[in-house]
């Protein structure tokens, strides 16, 4: 058995500084490495704090709302029943309230999360608008769980382009665990000192699927990416989460809240089909795939 690697000895402030300067540590690096950590914590902080704002910026343009929760909603609620939806969908009203946020443009072509970061009156600290600015790209998304660490956070895999994203989430590192799906927006923040992309925090809430949803979460994704293409053979799942976001709470809306049914995420597909006027053999060519084989589509 090899002998596990040792623990590297963290040096003294006295020290010589492990950089190989021939300095101390005290007077090298340690300053460094000091004003690293207070800037991530302080990033941290400003994670916290800005959400609040932008969803009570959010709240503040109510004239705004009726198109917007016709989409995400899909005409299931109605605009009076919004104080109710926390009840009737777990945490409704805040999913909802973040992604008219972060993902619905107005006239101009600009989100609220955009409009924010270009109005000097909007109040927020430096570091509130650093990661404003950071935050004009963050669309919902759908991410499978990949690996839990109890008590400190998740690597997620977009389940749609595939890219791996540390979370840092205390409560939902006790709840979740590996396969499981969760779809929400993922704001970028601190970066941990060696790490070479910054830690994502989950904005506002998520809605938490079973670990049997992520394959039929991606098959519809790509009944609407297919019907994207065929207006543009070259949309791209940018594309289709940059106009059409909405569709991953579609899917979290059809499913059941009680117990599982594994027929309701076939139906659900069949569905999606037949409502974008789409064959599995249409969606094949379509994401430029082989044509499925027609045992294998009964059997589905």
């Amino acid at each position: 058995m090899a002998k596990p690697a040792e623990k590297q000895r963290k040096p003294g402030r006295n020290d010589p500084c492990p950089c190989g300067s021939g300095r101390k540590y005290k007077e090298c690096h340690l300053p460094l490495e000091q004003a690293a950590r207070s800037e991530q914590l302080l990033l941290r902080q400003a994670q916290d704090t800005l959400l609040p704002k932008i969803i009570e910026a959010a709240r503040s343009v109510p004239e705004s709302f009726p198109a917007a929760f016709a989409r995400f909603w899909q005409g299931k609620y109605t605009l009076e029943q919004m104080p109710e939806l926390d009840q009737l969908e777990d945490r409704g009203a805040e999913r909802f309230l973040t992604w008219f946020a972060f993902d619905v443009r107005d006239e101009n072509g600009q989100t609220l999360v955009e409009r924010l970061a270009g109005h000097e009156d909007f109040t927020a600290d430096p570091y509130e608008r650093r990661l404003l600015d950071q935050w004009r790209a963050v669309r919902l998304g759908a991410y499978v769980v990949e690996e839990v660490q109890k008590g400190q956070g998740l690597t997620v895999r977009d389940l749609l382009t595939g890219e791996q994203r540390p979370v840092a989430d205390y409560h939902a590192s006790k709840r979740l665990a590996p396969g499981e799906v969760l779809v929400g927006h993922l704001v970028p923040a601190d970066t941990a000192p060696g790490a070479a992309t910054p830690t994502c925090y989950l904005a506002g809430a998520a809605a938490h699927l079973t670990e049997d949803t992520a394959a039929k979460v991606l098959e519809f994704a790509e009944l609407h990416l297919a019907d994207m293409r065929r207006a543009d053979p070259r949309a791209t799942w940018a594309d289709l989460i940059a106009t059409r976001s909405e569709v991953l709470n579609h899917f979290v809306m059809a499913l059941p809240t009680e117990e599982r049914d594994p027929t309701i995420l076939d139906r659900l597909i069949s569905e999606g089909r037949i409502a974008l006027q789409l064959t599995a053999e249409s969606v094949a060519a379509l994401l430029g795939r082989p044509a499925p084989d027609a045992a294998d589509e009964e059997h589905r």
